[in-house]
């Protein structure tokens, strides 16, 4: 059985798109990057709005933008190899996103983030599926030096905490594609409340980038699928810049971290 391919089936489609769709139809055939691209950008090159893009990808049988890159994703001209990378090419691709965070991030963004952090009343960090590791761990090395902080993955309850912020609190999101509904909803909710926004994302100008007060864009080219279940080590290769300087910066850091770790030694052998 021949496998479908969804460029095909958006040539095929071309004559019954709208004039919008077809607009968009073509800037997809032409685009060889939209798979790492959030809908923000999308509708920014290709000149349609965010109304024309859904209905572009419901007409193509997917549930959305995230669903459409996904299938995308799978199509032979997007796949650099079916060939699973040996330990070397892994350790060098590591490697060259740990860089690529390195030089994206200018160290002034570091310095406003410890400017607002350290004085902080309050802190939640929230993350969804595959960005709640990172969210939990920021939240863990933050409690560790003193930090007032709490973390959150289910969305409601995201919402629920975000409201109940207040002025001199800190929201910090964190979402790889900055497009998550659930993440933008409790980023809404905090907003509100007068609580400083941080966003945590892999494209500046997404809803989420472009909400928050202070941004980390990391600018790694991977892949929808990649982001996923690929590794995580350059994210918290940002956690541990961020929480090192903190360390360095926070007045009874030192102390709490002291503190903390014999709070826990009666657990230890």
């Amino acid at each position: 059985m021949q496998e479908t391919s969804i460029l095909n089936d958006i040539r095929s489609m071309l004559p019954v798109f709208s004039e919008t769709e077809r607009k968009f139809a073509e800037y997809v055939l032409r685009e060889n990057e939209l798979i790492y691209k959030s809908i923000t950008m999308a509708t920014e090159e290709s000149g349609v709005g965010y109304g024309t893009i859904i209905r572009f990808c419901q007409k193509l049988k997917c549930k959305g933008f995230q669903d459409f890159k996904i299938k995308l994703a799978l199509e032979p001209s997007q796949k650099e190899s079916d060939t699973p990378p040996d330990e070397d090419s892994f350790l060098s691709s590591v490697c060259k996103d740990i860089r690529t965070v390195n030089e994206a991030i200018d160290p002034s963004v570091f310095e406003r983030a410890v400017k607002i952090l350290v004085p902080a009343k309050k802190i939640l960090v929230i993350g969804s599926g595959g960005s709640y590791a990172q969210a939990w761990d920021l939240c863990y090395r933050l409690m560790r030096i003193g930090f007032d902080v709490a973390v959150e993955g289910d969305s409601h309850l995201q919402a629920i905490r975000a409201s109940t912020l207040n002025a001199g609190d800190v929201l910090i999101a964190v979402s790889f594609s900055g497009s998550t509904k659930g993440i933008l909803n409790a980023v809404r909710q905090g907003k509100k409340t007068k609580a400083v926004v941080i966003a945590v994302t892999n494209y500046e100008r997404s809803p989420l980038g472009a909400a928050a007060d202070l941004t980390f864009c990391l600018k790694l080219r991977s892949q929808v699928l990649d982001a996923e279940i690929g590794s995580k080590i350059p994210v918290s290769f940002l956690i541990e810049v961020l929480c090192n300087r903190l360390f360095k910066s926070a007045p009874n850091a030192a102390h709490a971290l002291n503190l903390t770790a014999h709070s826990v030694s009666s657990e230890l052998f």
